[in-house]
């Protein structure tokens, strides 16, 4: 049965929800988390399947406080790895050269994406930066 807890933070930023999540995922795999705004400023419910015990509570109170927080790259790294995004830089390295794409393994497909992808990120921070 799901177990929650909420959590209050001094902490003056925002956490990287991602990063916070893997941090939480760590001390306990079934963790799922909640930013609660509407409970207080820096609110924070999470949920586990077992228990609360003291030392999951001092863990997943120190993952809150030290998660580090969103910077713009953290969230255009994770964009440029959603599906969308992956699927239009795929298809604009196969719109190089359709014979060329074909002619690649799934492994080098999947590589050509992601440096795509990588080149996506730059041309993000750019257009943030500059538009």
């Amino acid at each position: 049965m799901a177990s929650y807890q909420t959590f209050t933070s001094a902490r003056t930023t925002d956490p990287d929800p991602a990063t916070l999540v893997a941090q939480l995922r760590a001390l306990d795999a079934t963790a799922g988390l909640q930013i609660r705004p509407d409970l207080g400023p820096q609110t924070y419910v999470v949920k586990k399947n077992a228990p609360w015990l003291p030392a999951h509570l001092t863990a997943a109170q120190n993952a809150i406080d030290t998660a580090p927080e969103t910077t713009p790259q953290m969230r255009y790294l994770r964009t440029s790895r959603e599906k969308d995004v992956l699927t239009t830089m795929a298809m604009i390295v196969r719109a190089r050269g359709i014979p060329a794409w074909n002619a690649l393994t799934t492994q080098q497909k999947v590589d050509a994406a992601k440096a795509e992808a990588d080149v996506w990120v730059t041309v993000r921070d750019f257009v943030e930066v500059n538009l």
